[in-house]
């Protein structure tokens, strides 16, 4: 297959997952109120937006019922990643909701099947989990779906290779510290994970830092990028739950896939 031609990358790449009307323990789940003062901030540091690009991961309901009304309300146009089993089930949006999604002019795109950690498939799993959750959107939205967000943040050679083979053209992983640029013939973007830890001041921070300031921003993301090589996905990826307040039944699920 031809490398794809990369587009013009963006400088900054937000991701979140889950919104909550109020402030909750879940590290990962942000309220209303945090995120609109998030958009708010980018658009104080750039009008039009063309610096930043806002993605979700997961297909959480709570990205249609309160992201989404706030997306409108600054007119910011987002990617939305989905993992594609989880359509239509309990707190996940419907394939009626994505096509909404796609109407109101954002993207959707592919999130895997099953949300598995993608360097530890087969072959054969590997090329399902890509090209099965592309066919199954393509279908729902009827639209082509060209990219996709890696499961974890988890990627290497191999997977980049085949996500080229299922036809992908842009990968995103979930290492904010990564310039976008073509690798194993496909174009990879890093992405800042935003956590309901980070108010707007600290986010323009990480958006804005530079030489040293920017230097020491990173350390926590190289230490915890450190302890994944010493532990183990798996290890880590228990911790990161309990650390994060999430539901220990995630975590189970995400094994048995």
């Amino acid at each position: 297959m031809k490398p794809c031609r990369p587009s013009t990358p963006l400088l900054h790449y937000l991701t979140y997952h889950e919104f909550d009307r109020q402030h909750t323990r879940d590290l990962y789940r942000v309220s209303c109120a945090q995120f609109e003062k998030h958009l708010m901030m980018l658009h104080q540091l750039n009008v039009d937006y063309s610096r930043y690009q806002v993605t979700f991961d997961d297909g959480h309901i709570s990205n249609y019922h309160l992201a989404l009304p706030l997306l409108e309300k600054y007119h910011i146009r987002s990617i939305f990643f989905i993992t594609t089993e989880w359509i239509g089930a309990e707190s996940r949006m419907s394939e009626q909701h994505l096509r909404e999604l796609l109407g109101r002019g954002h993207q959707v795109e592919s999130h895997s099947c099953s949300h598995a950690f993608l360097p530890d498939c087969s072959d054969e799993q590997l090329r399902n989990e890509l090209t099965n959750s592309r066919r199954r959107l393509e279908d729902v939205i009827s639209s082509p779906v060209t990219a996709v967000s890696v499961p974890y943040g988890r990627w290497d050679r191999r997977v980049l290779r085949a996500c080229l083979n299922a036809g992908y053209c842009q990968v995103y992983t979930s290492d904010p510290w990564l310039s976008a640029a073509v690798r194993q013939g496909i174009l990879v973007k890093g992405r800042l994970t935003v956590r309901n830890s980070v108010d707007a001041a600290q986010l323009r921070r990480l958006l804005t830092a530079t030489g040293l300031a920017k230097a020491r921003l990173q350390v926590p993301f190289k230490m915890k990028k450190a302890l994944k090589l010493c532990i183990g996905d798996r290890m880590y990826h228990r911790l990161w739950h309990a650390v994060a307040s999430r539901d220990a039944a995630v975590v189970s699920n995400s094994y048995e896939k």
